[in-house]
């Protein structure tokens, strides 16, 4: 890669960082208040490694493995609960989505659309940090009925 190429991918994949950056305090901070407190540590390591992954991304390193572990975890375990709520539509669906831009994700990076690889990336952070963030209402809510 030339250096224009490398400077382009790296504020391509800046968006990338600032959705994290900004989107992840959400679903900690309604985690904690929900009283789901393991969820709101596990959002609190997955907003630490995102944040250390795509600072600077490379495909081959130990930051990624780790992000792409506690990302994939985390997100299995916020589906397996969102499975028994009370509205399974309005939590499961924004993290199966969410997940499904992951798939798309990788296949746009592959056919080298790498802006629109990217704001799947984007919105794949917004989506599951909605379906949580409900999950999380939806046990309180259920907690107090």
């Amino acid at each position: 890669l030339n250096d224009d190429k490398v400077k382009e991918l790296y504020y391509i994949y800046q968006y990338i960082f600032n959705t994290a950056l900004f989107v992840h305090p959400t679903h900690i901070y309604t985690g904690f208040y929900y009283g789901m407190n393991k969820c709101g540590l596990m959002g609190i390591t997955l907003y630490a490694t995102s944040l250390n992954y795509w600072r600077y991304p490379l495909m081959n390193s130990y930051r990624r493995t780790i992000d792409m572990i506690v990302a994939k975890s985390s997100i299995a375990y916020h589906f397996y609960l969102s499975l028994y709520t009370s509205n399974k539509l309005t939590t499961t669906l924004p993290i199966s989505a969410g997940s499904g831009l992951y798939f798309l994700s990788l296949y746009l990076d592959k056919k080298k659309y790498v802006k629109s690889a990217a704001l799947c990336h984007c919105l794949l952070h917004i989506l599951v940090s909605i379906g949580a963030s409900l999950t999380y209402r939806d046990y309180y809510l259920q907690n107090i009925n």
